[in-house]
């Protein structure tokens, strides 16, 4: 990846002086931000563009090559690739748009791209994106004029649009933070996510903080794996994530389980910040430029009494507590103060204090105290005491580097100062305590992941998967999902706790299953085109004789029977009729084809989807994972005993979700799995009810 942001030569290819030709603009802004290698120009009609020669073909280039910036149209674009490995080059940015973010019909053009390359051992860029920035050494590859002088910063960015690339470049030049690199993928053919952000973490030592743009993600497995081991902060914001397929959902599972929930999942388990808006990126990016949140411990002080209270809720939502501040240091501030109507605490409100000199005292009492991990400071001043102010945030920023603890700046100020302390202080600042507040959470939230042990994947048995992919395999030979006793058998099969359970056909198979398991039991259709089975009567409870047994068969056959197709055969399953007590949970896998298998886990039963109280992990997992899985919901406490209740087993959940988790990966054939209820209790716990979907 390195030769994409250090080339010592370009070529750009695609080169006219027309004055708005795109190929004309990569070139002038290759010039005019002064990239340190040579720039070379290649387009059909030749003459010069800038001062310099445009050479008709790529070979009459008579030196070396490092890379390629191709804009043509598409299909000349492909030949351009051909003539690029021919010559040498092995790194090409492709910005050429029309393939198949265009037209499904281009694909074939993108596969003759990805032919080529893996002909002449080229990786690309692109197509359809907007290039690579360098701010090291000028390169500066878009065909957007840029106008800005970038200075040279920590950030890099990697986008999937190239109009979000320029506008989270845009938005930190705004708010006085510089960048490192940016590169715009756009349909990422060949250079993906993860192979940047494999650089930008374990390379690239110019580059200390990570903001990426994605609309997909290729590789979710690998992008998981590189983020878990990065100690550079990583924001990402992913968008195009919708809720419509879970309206056609086939299990409480898919349903619940949606894909934005399972890459809230994935990125929390990577260590990686999600963000919803641009916003939120850039305010982010600035209070990683800080030292880190070390803890829940913050110190609120603010000018108005309004601002303070904004950012204690704000803080207060997202975990913060709020010591109190050494008494004899509340009495050196209350020296100061005028009317004496205000209470000196944390959140502290200075309104009644106009004494700068005394604020610098504060933040020193704030930031020197062992017991505060950061501070929220709003501050507003305008042209009367606007010189003392600024000396005042000097001081804050000298203090928050010495003691390394961050200070959220919280200034409401006008246009012009604020421009003026972006250029002179250069101190991070934000437009409200809530963004403030929010943006030391992810301080903190990035923190307690790097400081957290790696994570131990044990096996927590030795599982023999084929019989399970023969019963799979089975099932889609024939071209349905199992039934629920192939699924208990599966289970049983990973010794995930099922009731006594037979098959039966007719009314005198259920009476002989009853019989051999002991009344009472319970009788479910076990036909697997039937989802939800107490929808339409398809489960009996606790029938304790063989008449209760046969009246249950012959209703239900008459009720359901009718509504199966030819050839599926009115089937039942006769199980043990369970008499411990407990708690309906529900575990479920989704086969996710960015992340793979997804664990589920909530309150169960028939209120599953309606309450939606569920953690999601992505496998493989380890014990710590799971067990602040279950500990994550809502319903935990429930679990754990209320109002004179037992607690359930927790450490037979935890057990039997790493059971299924191993299940998921030996066997992913299985693309959703639901397991509800499962019945937890005192000692134990018990699968109720199962359904696969292949």
């Amino acid at each position: 990846m390195k030769g994409f942001f250090y080339p010592k030569s370009i070529v750009v290819i695609g080169v006219s002086d027309k004055p708005k030709n795109m190929g004309r603009m990569i070139v002038y802004n290759l010039i005019h931000k002064g990239f340190t290698g040579q720039v070379h120009a290649v387009g059909p009609h030749g003459g010069t563009v800038l001062g310099r020669p445009v050479r008709k073909n790529v070979k009459d280039i008579q030196f070396p090559l490092d890379m390629a910036v191709i804009l043509t149209p598409a299909a000349i674009a492909v030949e351009m690739v051909r003539e690029c490995g021919e010559a040498g080059i092995r790194r090409i940015v492709i910005e050429s748009a029309g393939f198949s973010e265009f037209s499904d019909d281009r694909k074939g053009l993108e596969e003759e791209l990805s032919a080529i390359a893996k002909e002449f051992g080229i990786r690309f860029i692109g197509p359809n994106c907007i290039g690579v920035f360098n701010t090291d050494n000028g390169l500066a590859t878009s065909f957007v004029l840029t106008t800005s002088d970038f200075g040279k910063g920590d950030v890099s960015i990697v986008a999937q649009s190239g109009g979000m690339a320029m506008t989270y470049m845009e938005s930190l030049e705004f708010n006085g933070v510089n960048f490192n690199k940016v590169t715009s993928i756009g349909n990422k053919l060949n250079v993906d996510e993860s192979d940047l952000l494999d650089y930008l973490v374990n390379e690239d030592e110019r580059t200390r903080i990570i903001c990426m743009y994605l609309e997909g993600i290729k590789n979710g497995r690998r992008l998981m794996q590189i983020a878990r081991q990065s100690k550079k902060p990583i924001i990402v914001h992913k968008s195009g994530v919708g809720r419509a397929g879970a309206a056609t959902a086939a299990s409480h599972t898919a349903a619940m389980s949606t894909d934005n929930r399972v890459v809230n999942a994935a990125f929390r388990q990577a260590g990686i910040i999600r963000v919803h808006m641009t916003s939120q990126m850039v305010d982010f990016v600035k209070i990683f430029e800080l030292p880190p949140m070390k803890g829940r411990n913050l110190a609120i002080v603010s000018r108005s009494g309004g601002h303070a209270v904004i950012a204690a809720d704000t803080a207060e939502h997202f975990g913060f507590e709020f010591p109190s501040f050494p008494p004899e240091e509340l009495a050196k501030i209350n020296e100061h103060v005028r009317g004496g109507v205000i209470n000196l605490r944390n959140p502290l409100d200075l309104g009644d204090l106009f004494d700068l000199s005394v604020y610098e005292s504060i933040a020193r009492m704030v930031l020197s105290n062992e017991n505060m991990h950061g501070m929220v400071l709003a501050h507003a001043y305008g042209k009367a005491d606007r010189e003392e102010s600024r000396q005042f945030l000097r001081v804050v920023k000298e203090l928050s580097i010495k003691y390394q603890k961050p200070v959220a700046l919280c200034l409401m100020i006008d246009d012009q100062e604020a421009s003026y302390l972006k250029q002179n202080i250069r101190f991070p600042f934000f437009n409200s305590p809530e963004e403030g507040a929010w943006a030391l959470s992810a301080s903190y939230q990035a923190h307690q992941y790097r400081q957290r042990e790696q994570v131990t994947v044990s096996p927590v048995g030795t599982f023999d998967p084929l019989p399970a992919r023969t019963i799979i395999e089975n099932a889609a030979q024939e071209r349905r999902n199992p039934s629920q006793a192939e699924c208990f058998d599966i289970l049983k099969l990973y010794d995930i706790p099922v009731p006594g359970y037979r098959q039966a056909g007719t009314a005198g198979e259920a009476i002989e299953a009853a019989e051999q398991i002991g009344f009472p039991v319970v009788l479910k259709i076990d036909v697997p085109s039937v989802l939800h089975k107490s929808d339409v009567g398809g489960v009996v409870l606790n029938l304790a004789s063989p008449k209760a047994v046969s009246e249950a068969f012959t209703q239900m056959h008459d009720k359901i029977a009718g509504s199966l197709s030819a050839d599926e055969p009115f089937v039942v399953l006769v199980m043990e009729h369970v008499k411990v007590t407990g708690q309906e949970v529900i575990f479920g896998i989704k086969q996710d084809q960015t992340f793979g298998p997804a664990l589920l886990f909530g309150m169960g039963g028939i209120l599953a989807e309606l309450i939606k109280d569920i953690s999601i992990l992505i496998a493989p997992v380890g014990r710590s994972e799971v067990n602040e899985m279950i500990r994550r919901i809502k319903g935990y406490k429930v679990l754990t005993g209320v109002r004179g209740q037992k607690s359930v087993d927790i450490d037979s959940l935890a057990d039997n979700l790493l059971k299924l988790s191993q299940l998921a990966l030996d066997v992913p054939q299985i693309m959703e799995i639901d397991l509800n209820p499962v019945l937890s209790y005192e000692d134990g716990c018990l699968a109720l009810d199962a359904r696969f979907v292949l």
